[in-house]
């Protein structure tokens, strides 16, 4: 059964109109999941480079203490990011 307005010269099938804003709505949430997926995946690089970039640079140093913050730090910060941007993944992926 399908819902017409009473307009003259005919009716707008309420849902025929529905189904296509149900469908479109479905079309924004994927494509911003997989911009989401995208995007986490690109920050994911740019900070494994970054803290690389880190510890490469305390080693030139020469200074074990700086090496060893360094290397602490880094490896704080992959692991942080590792749970928090796992969580937003699966969360993106459901």
């Amino acid at each position: 059964m399908s819902t017409t307005d009473g307009a003259a010269g005919g009716g707008v099938d309420m849902e025929a109109v529905t189904q296509r804003v149900r469908d479109l709505s479905e079309q924004v949430v994927a494509q911003a999941k997989k911009n989401g997926l995208t995007f986490l995946e690109g920050y994911e690089r740019v900070l494994k480079n970054m803290l690389d970039l880190e510890e490469q640079a305390a080693k030139g140093t020469g200074q074990d203490w700086a090496t060893t913050l360094a290397a602490t730090h880094a490896n704080f910060v992959r692991e942080t990011s590792e749970v928090f941007l796992g969580a937003v993944k699966d969360q993106l992926k459901s």
